[in-house]
This record gives C-alpha cells, structure tokens and sequence, in this order.
C-alpha cells in the first residue's frame, strides 16, 4: 500500500515522524512550536537543577525575534529541540544567536538537546576572542550542559 501524509493546515511546515500502522508507513506532523516551548521549559528545569538560577521563556521572542530564555545576565540564550543535530544545523544555530546577542549586547549560547542525547551548549571558546569575530563557528567550543553550569557558577 501507499503512504499516506496527515497534515492540518497548521502543521503544513512542521517535521514529520514516521509511525507503522497496518496500512504501511504513515507520516504524523508534530507541531514544532509546541516542541521548542517543551524544550525550552526542559531546559530551563535543567539549569534550574544544576545551578539554583531561576529562568524564564521570553515570550516576546516570536514578535521582537529576541534569545530564547531570560533571566541569565549577560548571556542571551537560544535553545533548540531537534531531531538530530548536525554541523550545518548548529553553524545556522549559531550565527542566529550571535545576532540577538549583539542587539541585547550579551555573549551567545546555544543550549540544544537531540532526541535521545543529553543537553550540549556551543560558546565562543575563551581563548579565540581576540583571535576570531564571534560570530565564526570555528571559534567554538561544544560542552555539555553541566559543564556550561559550572561556568555560570563560577561567575556568580
């Protein structure tokens, strides 16, 4: 048999996900947004966890195209929920962060998670911030979660 795509009008755009039903292969839409608002809440309780700093979404985010999560001085956090994290999709990742952080003059992170893999952070690696503008992905370092923490800890 075939394979059948369901989709509403509001989850035309959205990533897909393959379920076996007894007709074969069928394609489910999941709503992205709703997956990047769980991510975000995900990660705030993860920081939460590891530090004691209490976080918050940025609502206006979608309206003033501002960093993902708020509450973090000096650090204009973007958080991304996907399937699987490749380098062409974190370089996108990247360079999205460095520009809201130079509107709110902040330092950019990127705190994402792949599906069945623990939380990653890319920051602009100490060492290359003479060396390199910021927003070249090749002066980045990818750290997990808790070490990006210990860091924050460190400064308070």
């Amino acid at each position: 048999m075939g394979k059948a795509i369901l989709q509403s009008p509001s989850t035309r755009r959205s990533s897909t996900k393959t379920l076996t039903g007894y007709l074969g292969k069928r394609k489910m839409p999941i709503n992205s947004r709703n997956k990047g608002a769980s991510g975000e809440r995900e990660c705030i309780k993860a920081i939460y966890d590891l530090t004691g700093i209490e976080l918050q979404r940025n609502y206006s985010q979608t309206a003033w195209g501002g960093h993902d999560l708020i509450g973090l001085d000096g650090w204009a956090i973007e958080v991304k929920r996907y399937a699987v994290a490749d380098t062409a999709s974190k370089k996108n990742w990247w360079r999205q962060a460095v520009d809201q952080a130079k509107r709110v003059h902040k330092r950019p992170v990127v705190i994402y998670r792949a599906d069945r893999q623990p939380w990653r952070c890319i920051v602009q690696y100490p060492l290359h911030v003479e060396l390199y503008d910021i927003g070249d992905f090749r002066c980045t370092c990818d750290v997990d979660l808790e070490l990006f923490c210990g860091w924050l800890r460190e400064e308070m």
